[in-house]
């Protein structure tokens, strides 16, 4: 039935040639389906296909060329699948940057852009020379803004999937900050002996039962061990939270994105594994809990 739906809302009719007849008609394609945003999509999408930027879509003169129609159709038919926007046209913003981003690959999101600002606010306070570590970084988005925000902060980011790392490497050389990032592959602390002056993580946080119930652009397209967080959605957040006291210098900080509705949880379990001189869960711009920050103290 669902394929049968999806078959009778792809878009209709031949493609028009005129930017400004395309740019509606790909909205429309676009809203047809549940897309929320069909106009600023369909204006990322034809400007992709035009070499242009955004804003110049609909306002250039002249016609698209069969080759560029083509292309229009079958990028249109891959979004009306739902496919992701960031993989259709291999990029996705992140704070005042680009990032490159490719199938398999989890696509960062604005909740993480929060991470990273109160990241990158502590960065002044680190000693000079300091060392971060980024867990699971896949596009490269979180060591990146660290290595960004001061010349002498050396970043290790590691990830299990070596696409990823691979596509954080191309993001680091092409930004110009791989020669103060470290990939390596690992799980979690498996590779990582060394202690830093923070530690930053977006791991897994969706609980299993709730994955299918996700958009479609990621219950169907992600990868699936960057959303599965356990039966709870905290398995993996509990492990980071459990191990990084070894690798964190005194007063070395913790930032970790979590769920709505499990900061309550991971508050107290981080209270019985260290001794914290900070320990917080703030919210997002909606109003959502979602990031865990951790001062640890002195060893007793």
């Amino acid at each position: 039935m669902a394929r049968k739906l999806i078959a009778v809302l792809m878009p209709q009719g031949n493609v028009p040639e005129r930017p400004s007849q395309a740019l509606h008609w790909v909205a429309r394609s676009l809203s047809r389906v549940g897309i929320a945003t069909p106009l600023r999509e369909a204006r990322l999408i034809l400007a992709h296909v035009m070499g242009v930027g955004p804003a110049e879509v609909g306002v250039r003169d002249g016609h698209l060329d069969r080759e560029e129609r083509r292309l229009l159709k079958e990028l249109l038919d891959k979004r009306c699948k739902r496919y992701p926007l960031p993989y259709l046209l291999g990029y996705v913003g992140f704070l005042d940057f680009i990032l490159c981003v490719r199938p398999g690959v989890f696509i960062p999101r604005p909740e993480t852009e929060g991470l990273a600002e109160r990241a990158v606010e502590l960065v002044p306070t680190l000693p000079r020379g300091a060392w971060a570590l980024d867990i699971g970084t896949g596009t490269g988005a979180l060591a990146i803004a660290l290595a960004r925000a001061r010349g002498d902060l050396r970043v290790v980011a590691t990830d299990t999937s070596e696409v990823a790392l691979r596509c954080a490497w191309e993001n680091a050389w092409r930004l110009g900050v791989l020669e103060r990032i470290e990939f390596r592959v690992s799980d979690l602390f498996g590779a990582v002996p060394e202690t830093f002056h923070l530690i930053v993580a977006n791991p897994p946080y969706v609980p299993r039962r709730e994955i299918p119930g996700l958009p479609p652009e990621v219950s169907l397209w992600e990868p699936r061990r960057a959303l599965d967080g356990g039966e709870k959605g905290t398995e993996v957040l509990r492990a980071i939270i459990s191990e990084s006291p070894k690798h964190l210098e005194p007063r070395g900080w913790l930032l970790c994105e979590i769920g709505h509705g499990q900061g309550e949880e991971l508050l107290r379990f981080a209270k019985g594994v260290a001794n914290w001189l900070e320990l917080r869960v703030e919210e997002d711009l909606a109003g959502r809990e979602r990031y865990l920050i951790g001062c640890l103290g002195p060893t007793t």
